[in-house]
């Protein structure tokens, strides 16, 4: 057997009947999930007086409307302040090189302790209580340099602060504060698809089915042809052959601020909405290398594992799109990822934001071969690993109702979409480095490496989690 394809350990909590074993065995997952999200029509859209339509391509109705989102405002200062913006702050983006003044787990102890803490100034012009900065999810690139200098960088809610001051550890260097607003700048003019999560869904379901090169033995059972062929028709039946798509319906701006509900989304009968990177805002030209023009190279590989993360960005969020559009700017600007680290993220009314962008083909987080777009969540091993992030900081609360749905109907399709058992466990191999863990199919980012993430709460909640979507395969 390969080296560098080491068997997988699956782990059944029960003795197993005929139909978990297909149900869990190799592309037989991929099989019932892509065929449980086409089962279910897909509802019309209430969005924008838009009326379901027949599919045009894997990602659904044959709709396009446009939406009005603001521009991402940022200002950048140097040092520890104080410093103003001359606008309202929703976030600030803290970095800085060398000490970090908190645990292993990345978190800083506040002001007293010589951790890194900021204060906020309110419209009053007065400041308020000095807070410590909790790196909450230490996502990171493959590629950081070795021996490069420990590098920090934080994502803090502000809530309309106007201007900061900050403390650092003792031998801090490079400090830079990135005061953001997604929600009051000049509006962009954006022409989004009308697509229901259950068309997303299960167009990656049904990736298995569909892709190209069968899977190792060591890695997944082999699957008779004549099964791979009702599980491809499954697929088709729920992804149809993509065609022109009408001209997009023209809707008046909004005359005040970003709306508190998705726009740009098609609800469906999972009951939850989905918003594709245009949907929520994502400004495309930050992808450019500034040097070339050109979109920075993206690289995909195999799907082996998931991984769940917590943004430990404010809870009760009244506007987590503009929240995604921060991680967004933070990641891509600030951390220079070139995107989004993330594959997907869920907000606590259970909607469903496509992340890190991954092609043309509109099948979100994959190229339409089932490989997996290379994402920046877990530093080391994200080639293959396809990150889910919860928004919200799950420390001490457990998701909301509507977001753990959500997940398992997200971790339901992706493991059908990569074969995986959902409450096994893999031997993952970095196809790039080599780098190797066992962890669980459906892992935490805890797993990976020393960090609260993805909060104990959920963390907590991931194996009852993982046998949800176990249940909902069969």
């Amino acid at each position: 057997m390969p080296a560098a394809d080491p068997p997988r350990r699956f782990l059944y909590p029960a003795p197993l009947s005929r139909r978990r074993v297909l149900g869990l065995a190799g592309a037989g997952v991929g099989g019932w999930a892509a065929m449980g999200f086409a089962a279910q029509p897909v509802a019309a859209s209430s969005v924008g007086g838009l009326a379901a339509a027949p599919a045009a391509g894997p990602m659904g109705p044959a709709h396009t409307r446009v939406v009005f989102i603001p521009r991402t405002l940022s200002a950048t200062s140097r040092g520890t302040g104080p410093a103003t913006a001359a606008f309202r702050i929703g976030y600030v983006a803290v970095r800085w090189s060398g000490p970090g003044g908190g645990s292993g787990s990345g978190l800083a102890v506040g002001p007293d302790s010589g951790g890194a803490a900021i204060r906020l100034r309110r419209a009053n012009g007065e400041y308020g209580a000095w807070s410590p900065l909790a790196v909450g999810c230490p996502a990171e690139r493959d590629d950081r340099t070795s021996g490069a200098p420990s590098a920090h960088a934080v994502l803090m809610g502000a809530r309309t602060a106007t201007g900061y001051e900050l403390r650092v550890p003792p031998g801090a260097s490079g400090v830079a504060v990135t005061a953001l607003n997604t929600t009051s700048g000049p509006r962009r003019r954006l022409t989004v698809p009308a697509v229901t999560a259950q068309a997303a869904l299960a167009a990656m379901a049904g990736l298995s089915a569909a892709a190209a090169a069968p899977r190792s033995p060591a890695r997944a059972r082999a699957v008779p042809r004549s099964r791979r062929a009702s599980l491809a028709a499954a697929a088709a039946e729920s992804a149809p052959a993509a065609g022109p798509l009408p001209a997009a319906q023209t809707v008046p701006a909004p005359a005040s601020t970003t709306p508190t509900t998705p726009t740009g989304s098609a609800p469906s009968a999972l009951g939850l909405l989905y918003l594709p990177r245009a949907a929520w805002g994502a400004d495309e030209s930050l992808r450019l290398d500034p040097a070339t023009g050109q979109p920075w190279r993206t690289t995909y590989h195999p799907g082996q594992v998931i991984t769940v993360h917590h943004t430990v960005t404010p809870n009760d969020d009244p506007d987590p799109a503009a929240t995604v559009r921060a991680i967004y700017h933070f990641h891509t600007v600030e951390r220079g990822w070139a995107d989004i680290g993330y594959h997907f993220l869920i907000d606590e009314a259970g909607t469903l934001y496509e992340g890190r962008w991954s092609g043309t083909d509109s099948v979100p987080g994959h190229r339409p071969d089932g490989q997996v777009v290379t994402g920046a969540h877990v530093g080391g091993f994200n080639a293959g690993n396809v990150g889910v992030a919860l928004l919200g900081d799950h420390r001490t609360r457990a998701p909301t109702a509507a977001a753990r749905r959500s997940l398992v109907l997200v971790l339901q399709a992706l493991s059908g979409a990569h074969r995986l058992n959902p409450v096994g466990s893999i031997d993952y191999v970095n196809p790039v480095s080599g780098a190797q863990r066992r962890v669980s199919a459906i892992s935490g980012h805890r797993d990976w490496m020393a960090t609260e993430c993805p909060g104990a709460a959920l963390y907590t909640a991931l194996d009852t989690v993982r046998l949800e979507v176990a249940q909902a395969l069969l």
